[in-house]
């Protein structure tokens, strides 16, 4: 049989067989392209289902399930059994369940002199600042002194809660980008969560006013948009805004993007526990293309959206969702902009597999998806699935995969979040080692791990993006270890990490050689690579102001693909819940033992 396949001749043309390479590579290509097709079907059924109102939509294929009976992906039976049906991926997605009715005159006209109303308080805010801000005793960033704010705006307060509270921070930064590219990115919802892919998780318009003309021309555009923002753990409750977004050119060069909340009869706003204020940024347009960029968040939160206590102290001050999370978040991914736009390899760069610039492209895009996806899995929102698992210290969820980008079947992801007393810098360093890591990672133990590319990401040496070589051992006659010379059997991981004043993150996703070869390569659009990714996020743990000193907040979460090509309803073991759960379990105490802390 193997003589034959070796000399097997295409019917069709008659030209030579695929060797066994030949015949990976060309199976590899055909999923991308199966991938890119599902891709362009699922757009043109949205377009169809948006355009056809009165006929049946995607989004009326679906059961709509209310957020109390979505636990973590799965939507659950009212009688309770251990029948696990998993959604597809990350829950009903904004365009299968926004259906917003069309504006009428008197909604226009309302959502106007909201949006007026918002940007002259904004202005007031930034321009009149020594009036409304004091240093904060707690972390000495820059609060809204509540008297002063509320002399000059007459705020409701729109939580009668004893528990509700008020954030409120300021910050600024000079980001090399254009600032009319900035606000462009700003008004455009899907650029919007590629700016800040570790906050906005989902965002989408509702609806645009002004912007039928080119930004460049109107610069008086006003919108509408919901939007889900969730950082650092699933012990950190997701927030939902439905918000109504002004842009202003106020003179020239000089923008102002003013936000607040906006609660019309719109029943897919599950999240009615927070509340924007007039928030949002000035960005003032500088010489050599950069922009100077000022930003205020204020909002209102009512204490049910309950924060873990580990979190506690960070979600309270300016480090949560303050404004300086957004602009240290901004200042990295500016910098990842101007690298990625490098055509041709710079002096920062070596690899030993990536050979153009057009290479190097590719896998920062393959980067930006594996950090995009990781994001998107933290959110783990709603009641834990799994009691048991939950009083171990590990949140477990479990979903149908059904999207381009990722290998299709029932995943399940877990995460467990614990303080270590030590600095955010010196965790990530811990698990930026190759030497150590095969004693905790799953996928390295037992084996030899090698750097064999690196990309610069930013200015800073650990915010990068690595190809990493896992080599199988083989034992001596001496039984000393070392590495085997064949690469057949090798795994290749991409991952991405970067380290900022806040904290940092790791992420990794594992690929086979084929898929690798891939991603270096200019033949397959990136965004169909399946990837599947896990990693760390190191976050400060907010009583400190920065990542040198004060404990650390690690989040360890794993997915694993625990079912390949299963129907769309079926019964999931839970011998895989608790597998995932063990390993991910032994994978924090083996961190815990190498750094000395056991006892976190």
């Amino acid at each position: 049989m193997l003589d034959a396949l070796r000399n097997v001749i295409c019917p069709a043309c008659g030209g030579p067989p695929f060797g066994r390479e030949g015949r990976e590579h060309n199976l590899q290509f055909l999923r991308f392209e199966n991938a890119r097709l599902k891709e362009n079907r699922d757009r043109l059924s949205n377009f169809v289902n948006n355009h056809m109102p009165n006929e049946p939509t995607v989004g009326d294929s679906l059961a709509y399930v209310p957020s109390h009976q979505i636990f973590d992906g799965i939507s659950y039976g009212i009688n309770g059994s251990n029948r696990y049906e998993p959604s597809s991926s990350y829950g009903p997605q904004p365009s299968q369940i926004i259906q917003p009715r069309p504006l009428s005159e008197t909604d226009i006209s309302l959502l106007s002199e909201i949006a007026a109303s918002a940007v002259e308080e904004l202005k007031r805010l930034f321009l009149t600042e020594e009036q409304f801000w004091v240093k904060s005793c707690i972390d000495g960033t820059y609060v809204i002194d509540t008297e002063s704010y509320e002399k000059f705006s007459h705020a409701v307060k729109h939580f009668s809660s004893t528990t509700a509270h008020v954030e409120s921070s300021k910050d600024v930064t000079v980001v090399p980008i254009e600032a009319i590219n900035l606000v462009e990115m700003f008004l455009d919802s899907e650029k919007w969560k590629e700016l800040f892919p570790t906050i906005v998780n989902k965002a989408k318009t509702i609806h645009a006013l002004g912007s039928g003309l080119p930004i460049r021309e109107n610069c008086n555009v006003l919108q509408v948009i919901w939007e889900q923002l969730h950082i650092l753990s699933p012990l950190v409750p997701a927030r939902e805004f439905m918000i109504v977004r002004c842009c202003q050119e106020i003179e020239k060069g000089l923008w102002i993007i003013a936000d607040v909340s906006h609660r019309p009869n719109f029943d897919f706003v599950n999240n009615a526990a927070c509340y924007k204020r007039p928030s949002g940024c000035l960005i003032q347009a500088l010489p050599n293309a950069h922009s100077k960029v000022m930003w205020i968040e204020h909002v209102e939160v009512d204490h049910k959206l309950d924060t873990h206590k580990i979190y506690r102290d960070l979600v309270s001050g300016g480090s949560g969702y303050g404004a300086k999370r957004w602009i240290i978040t901004l200042e990295r991914m500016c910098e990842r902009m101007v690298l990625s736009s490098i055509r041709t390899l710079p002096p920062s760069d070596w690899s030993d597999v990536i050979s153009t610039g057009e290479a190097r492209r590719s896998v920062m895009k393959l980067g930006e998806r594996i950090v995009k996806n990781f994001n998107e899995m933290l959110t783990m929102s709603g009641k834990v699935d799994f009691p048991q698992q939950s009083k171990n210290g590990v949140r477990v969820s479990i979903r149908m995969n059904n999207e381009a980008g990722q290998p299709p079947g029932i995943v399940v992801s877990a995460s467990s979040s614990l303080s270590i007393p030590l600095t955010p810098l010196q965790v990530f360093v811990f698990l930026q080692n190759l030497d150590t890591r095969q004693q905790w990672d799953i996928l390295s133990y037992g084996t030899v791990v090698n750097e064999i590319a690196r990309i610069a990401t930013g200015s800073s040496e650990t915010n990068c993006l690595t190809i990493l070589r896992v080599h199988p051992m083989q034992e001596e006659n001496n039984d000393k270890l070392v590495a085997e010379d064949s690469s057949k059997d090798d795994i290749l991981m991409l991952q991405d990490c970067y380290m900022d004043a806040l904290g940092g993150m790791i992420v990794y996703a594992p690929m086979d050689m084929a898929t690798m070869d891939f991603a270096v390569s200019d033949e397959v659009d990136p965004s169909h690579i399946p990837i599947l990714p896990s990693g760390f996020i190191i976050s400060s743990d907010g009583r400190r102001s920065t990542v040198e000193d004060g404990g650390t907040l690690l989040t360890v979460a794993f997915q694993i693909l625990v079912s390949g090509n299963a129907p769309r309803s079926r019964e999931v073991n839970e011998k895989s819940v608790d597998t995932v759960s063990s390993l991910i379990s032994s994978t924090v105490q083996r961190i815990k033992g190498l750094l000395n802390c056991p006892q976190c």
